[in-house]
Protein backbone atom coordinates (compact mmCIF):
# COMPACT_ATOMS: atom_id res chain seq x y z
CA UNK A 1 0.00 0.00 0.00
CA UNK A 2 1.46 3.34 -1.05
CA UNK A 3 1.85 5.72 1.51
CA UNK A 4 1.72 9.68 0.93
CA UNK A 5 4.13 12.11 2.94
CA UNK A 6 2.45 15.37 4.64
CA UNK A 7 3.26 17.38 1.64
CA UNK A 8 1.52 14.95 -0.58
CA UNK A 9 -1.38 14.81 1.70
CA UNK A 10 -1.87 18.16 1.86
CA UNK A 11 -1.96 18.52 -2.27
CA UNK A 12 -4.66 15.66 -2.55
CA UNK A 13 -6.60 17.45 0.14
CA UNK A 14 -6.41 20.91 -2.07
CA UNK A 15 -6.88 19.15 -4.90
CA UNK A 16 -10.24 17.16 -3.70
CA UNK A 17 -11.62 20.29 -2.29
CA UNK A 18 -11.58 22.24 -5.39
CA UNK A 19 -12.56 19.62 -7.37
CA UNK A 20 -15.58 19.28 -5.20
CA UNK A 21 -16.36 22.88 -5.41
CA UNK A 22 -16.62 22.76 -8.90
CA UNK A 23 -19.00 20.28 -8.95
CA UNK A 24 -21.52 21.20 -7.06
CA UNK A 25 -21.44 25.01 -7.15
CA UNK A 26 -24.81 25.43 -5.89
CA UNK A 27 -23.85 23.57 -2.52
CA UNK A 28 -21.65 24.92 0.41
CA UNK A 29 -19.34 22.90 1.90
CA UNK A 30 -16.82 23.04 4.88
CA UNK A 31 -15.94 21.38 7.69
CA UNK A 32 -16.18 22.70 11.44
CA UNK A 33 -13.34 22.49 13.88
CA UNK A 34 -13.94 18.62 15.34
CA UNK A 35 -14.36 17.18 11.84
CA UNK A 36 -10.91 18.70 11.24
CA UNK A 37 -9.75 17.63 14.44
CA UNK A 38 -11.06 14.33 13.62
CA UNK A 39 -9.53 14.17 9.77
CA UNK A 40 -6.21 15.32 11.46
CA UNK A 41 -6.11 12.40 13.97
CA UNK A 42 -6.61 9.70 10.93
CA UNK A 43 -3.95 10.91 9.23
CA UNK A 44 -1.24 11.23 11.67
CA UNK A 45 -1.75 14.91 12.44
CA UNK A 46 -1.44 16.80 16.06
CA UNK A 47 -5.20 18.08 16.33
CA UNK A 48 -3.64 20.79 18.71
CA UNK A 49 -1.80 21.98 15.81
CA UNK A 50 -4.96 22.22 13.57
CA UNK A 51 -6.55 24.12 16.73
CA UNK A 52 -3.42 26.46 16.57
CA UNK A 53 -3.39 26.52 12.84
CA UNK A 54 -7.25 27.39 12.74
CA UNK A 55 -6.74 30.40 15.29
CA UNK A 56 -3.62 31.84 14.04
CA UNK A 57 -5.82 31.82 10.23
CA UNK A 58 -8.68 33.44 12.04
CA UNK A 59 -6.69 36.16 13.77
CA UNK A 60 -4.54 37.04 10.78
CA UNK A 61 -8.18 37.72 8.93
CA UNK A 62 -9.30 39.76 11.56
CA UNK A 63 -6.52 42.11 11.24
CA UNK A 64 -6.33 42.54 7.64
CA UNK A 65 -2.67 42.81 5.63
CA UNK A 66 0.38 45.10 6.67
CA UNK A 67 0.82 48.71 4.63
CA UNK A 68 4.36 49.64 4.13
CA UNK A 69 4.36 51.66 6.93
CA UNK A 70 3.63 48.00 9.02
CA UNK A 71 0.10 48.96 10.14
CA UNK A 72 -2.57 47.44 9.81
CA UNK A 73 -3.00 49.76 12.97
CA UNK A 74 -6.91 48.28 13.90
CA UNK A 75 -8.65 44.82 15.08
CA UNK A 76 -11.71 43.94 15.42
CA UNK A 77 -12.95 40.70 16.16
CA UNK A 78 -16.17 39.38 17.45
CA UNK A 79 -17.50 35.28 18.94
CA UNK A 80 -20.89 34.49 19.31
CA UNK A 81 -21.12 32.27 22.85
CA UNK A 82 -24.17 30.08 23.95
CA UNK A 83 -26.43 31.60 26.50
CA UNK A 84 -26.95 35.16 27.69
CA UNK A 85 -24.32 35.95 30.36
CA UNK A 86 -25.35 37.41 33.52
CA UNK A 87 -23.78 40.05 35.78
CA UNK A 88 -21.67 37.23 37.45
CA UNK A 89 -20.01 36.50 34.09
CA UNK A 90 -19.64 40.16 33.36
CA UNK A 91 -17.56 40.73 36.41
CA UNK A 92 -15.19 37.89 35.49
CA UNK A 93 -14.81 39.38 32.21
CA UNK A 94 -14.01 42.87 33.51
CA UNK A 95 -11.02 41.28 35.79
CA UNK A 96 -9.79 40.01 32.62
CA UNK A 97 -10.50 42.87 30.64
CA UNK A 98 -9.15 45.41 33.10
CA UNK A 99 -5.47 43.25 33.46
CA UNK A 100 -4.82 42.99 30.20
CA UNK A 101 -5.51 46.47 29.35
CA UNK A 102 -4.08 47.60 32.65
CA UNK A 103 -6.60 50.31 33.27
CA UNK A 104 -9.52 50.45 35.52
CA UNK A 105 -11.76 52.19 32.00
CA UNK A 106 -15.32 52.60 31.71
CA UNK A 107 -18.41 50.44 31.97
CA UNK A 108 -21.45 50.96 30.64
CA UNK A 109 -24.49 48.51 31.29
CA UNK A 110 -27.66 48.71 30.09
CA UNK A 111 -30.31 46.12 29.81
CA UNK A 112 -28.98 43.35 27.29
CA UNK A 113 -25.84 45.22 26.95
CA UNK A 114 -22.36 44.90 29.09
CA UNK A 115 -19.71 47.49 27.95
CA UNK A 116 -16.16 48.72 28.85
CA UNK A 117 -14.22 51.17 26.74
CA UNK A 118 -10.84 52.48 27.40
CA UNK A 119 -10.54 55.86 29.41
CA UNK A 120 -10.45 59.56 26.92
CA UNK A 121 -7.67 60.58 26.61
CA UNK A 122 -5.50 57.16 25.67
CA UNK A 123 -3.50 56.75 22.70
CA UNK A 124 -4.24 53.51 21.72
CA UNK A 125 -8.41 52.78 22.26
CA UNK A 126 -10.25 49.76 22.92
CA UNK A 127 -13.45 48.73 23.57
CA UNK A 128 -15.34 45.10 24.74
CA UNK A 129 -19.28 44.76 24.07
CA UNK A 130 -21.45 42.05 25.55
CA UNK A 131 -24.71 42.03 23.80
CA UNK A 132 -27.10 39.33 24.99
CA UNK A 133 -30.08 38.12 22.43
CA UNK A 134 -31.98 35.54 22.24
CA UNK A 135 -30.53 32.95 24.44
CA UNK A 136 -26.87 34.12 22.86
CA UNK A 137 -24.63 36.28 24.02
CA UNK A 138 -22.21 38.50 21.07
CA UNK A 139 -18.69 39.39 21.96
CA UNK A 140 -16.86 41.88 20.52
CA UNK A 141 -13.60 43.39 20.50
CA UNK A 142 -12.33 46.73 18.70
CA UNK A 143 -8.45 48.14 19.28
CA UNK A 144 -7.26 51.46 17.37
CA UNK A 145 -3.68 51.99 17.62
CA UNK A 146 -3.05 54.97 15.67
CA UNK A 147 0.36 56.21 17.21
CA UNK A 148 1.80 52.91 18.02
CA UNK A 149 4.40 52.88 14.86
CA UNK A 150 5.84 56.52 15.64
CA UNK A 151 8.19 54.91 18.68
CA UNK A 152 9.72 52.63 15.87
CA UNK A 153 10.31 55.48 13.59
CA UNK A 154 11.53 58.10 15.76
CA UNK A 155 15.05 57.26 14.81
CA UNK A 156 14.35 57.12 11.11
CA UNK A 157 14.64 61.19 10.65
CA UNK A 158 17.59 61.29 13.27
CA UNK A 159 19.40 58.59 11.29
CA UNK A 160 19.24 60.76 8.33
CA UNK A 161 20.17 63.77 9.83
CA UNK A 162 23.35 62.18 11.89
CA UNK A 163 23.89 60.62 7.99
CA UNK A 164 23.94 63.79 6.30
CA UNK A 165 26.18 65.28 8.97
CA UNK A 166 29.11 62.87 8.67
CA UNK A 167 28.40 62.63 4.56
CA UNK A 168 29.23 66.11 4.68
CA UNK A 169 32.44 66.22 6.55
CA UNK A 170 34.00 63.12 5.65
CA UNK A 171 32.27 62.04 2.45
CA UNK A 172 31.63 64.98 0.28
CA UNK A 173 27.72 64.97 0.70
CA UNK A 174 27.82 66.09 -3.11
CA UNK A 175 29.44 62.46 -4.00
CA UNK A 176 27.44 59.43 -5.40
CA UNK A 177 29.70 57.67 -1.49
CA UNK A 178 27.95 60.43 0.57
CA UNK A 179 24.30 60.14 -1.35
CA UNK A 180 24.71 56.50 -0.88
CA UNK A 181 25.81 56.32 2.76
CA UNK A 182 22.95 58.64 3.76
CA UNK A 183 20.44 56.51 1.72
CA UNK A 184 21.78 53.15 3.07
CA UNK A 185 21.86 54.29 6.43
CA UNK A 186 18.09 56.05 6.39
CA UNK A 187 16.78 52.84 4.26
CA UNK A 188 18.28 50.06 6.64
CA UNK A 189 16.85 52.47 10.44
CA UNK A 190 13.46 52.41 8.52
CA UNK A 191 13.13 48.61 7.69
CA UNK A 192 14.65 47.97 11.29
CA UNK A 193 12.02 49.81 12.78
CA UNK A 194 9.29 48.19 10.36
CA UNK A 195 10.29 44.90 10.75
CA UNK A 196 10.30 45.55 14.94
CA UNK A 197 6.42 47.13 14.14
CA UNK A 198 5.38 43.94 12.47
CA UNK A 199 6.60 41.53 15.61
CA UNK A 200 5.13 44.08 18.29
CA UNK A 201 2.06 43.91 16.68
CA UNK A 202 1.91 40.16 15.92
CA UNK A 203 2.27 39.47 19.78
CA UNK A 204 -0.11 42.32 20.49
CA UNK A 205 -2.67 40.58 17.72
CA UNK A 206 -2.34 37.24 19.44
CA UNK A 207 -2.49 38.50 22.74
CA UNK A 208 -5.95 39.96 22.05
CA UNK A 209 -7.17 37.02 19.93
CA UNK A 210 -6.17 35.22 23.92
CA UNK A 211 -8.40 37.54 25.24
CA UNK A 212 -11.26 36.93 23.12
CA UNK A 213 -11.09 33.53 23.82
CA UNK A 214 -10.74 33.73 27.73
CA UNK A 215 -14.24 36.12 27.37
CA UNK A 216 -15.73 33.35 25.11
CA UNK A 217 -14.99 30.52 28.02
CA UNK A 218 -16.32 32.62 31.03
CA UNK A 219 -19.35 33.37 29.37
CA UNK A 220 -19.85 30.01 28.61
CA UNK A 221 -19.56 28.70 32.07
CA UNK A 222 -22.32 27.33 34.27
CA UNK A 223 -23.43 29.26 36.93
CA UNK A 224 -23.63 27.36 40.56
CA UNK A 225 -26.61 27.72 42.63
CA UNK A 226 -25.08 29.57 45.35
CA UNK A 227 -23.56 32.76 42.08
CA UNK A 228 -27.80 32.27 41.34
CA UNK A 229 -28.70 33.15 44.56
CA UNK A 230 -26.45 35.86 45.30
CA UNK A 231 -27.56 37.11 41.78
CA UNK A 232 -31.43 36.92 42.83
CA UNK A 233 -30.53 38.61 45.56
CA UNK A 234 -28.34 41.68 44.10
CA UNK A 235 -31.48 41.51 41.54
CA UNK A 236 -34.08 42.02 44.43
CA UNK A 237 -32.21 44.50 46.09
CA UNK A 238 -31.75 46.81 43.16
CA UNK A 239 -35.89 46.32 41.98
CA UNK A 240 -36.51 47.22 46.17
CA UNK A 241 -33.83 50.63 45.32
CA UNK A 242 -35.86 51.54 42.54
CA UNK A 243 -39.22 51.10 43.76
CA UNK A 244 -38.23 53.01 46.50
CA UNK A 245 -36.24 55.45 44.15
CA UNK A 246 -39.98 55.95 42.37
CA UNK A 247 -41.78 56.41 45.07
CA UNK A 248 -39.98 59.25 46.79
CA UNK A 249 -39.77 61.19 43.17
CA UNK A 250 -44.02 60.54 43.43
CA UNK A 251 -43.98 61.68 47.02
CA UNK A 252 -41.56 64.92 46.36
CA UNK A 253 -43.88 65.47 43.28
CA UNK A 254 -47.39 65.18 45.32
CA UNK A 255 -45.80 68.24 48.25
CA UNK A 256 -44.53 69.96 45.00
CA UNK A 257 -47.61 69.89 43.86
CA UNK A 258 -49.50 70.73 47.16
CA UNK A 259 -47.39 73.97 47.56
CA UNK A 260 -47.99 75.45 44.58
CA UNK A 261 -51.70 74.86 45.27
CA UNK A 262 -51.83 76.14 48.32
CA UNK A 263 -49.57 79.23 47.07
CA UNK A 264 -52.22 79.63 43.94
CA UNK A 265 -55.00 80.16 46.50
CA UNK A 266 -53.04 82.85 48.79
Amino acid sequence: MKLYDSEQISAIFKKAAENSSADKVDTPMGLSLDELRQVASEVGIDPKAIERAAAELESDTKRGKPTIWGGPFTYQNQVMADGEITGIHWEEMLISIRNFFQSKGDVNIRPSVYEWSSPWGTTNTARVTAFKDNGKTKISLNWNGPLTPLPFYIPVPLVAIASVFFASEFLALSAVPGFAFVLVATGLTFFSGRWALLKHLDKGFKKLQQLVNELDLIAGKKISSEDKEKLNRVSDQTEHSLSNILIEDYQDEKSEGSKRHKRTKS
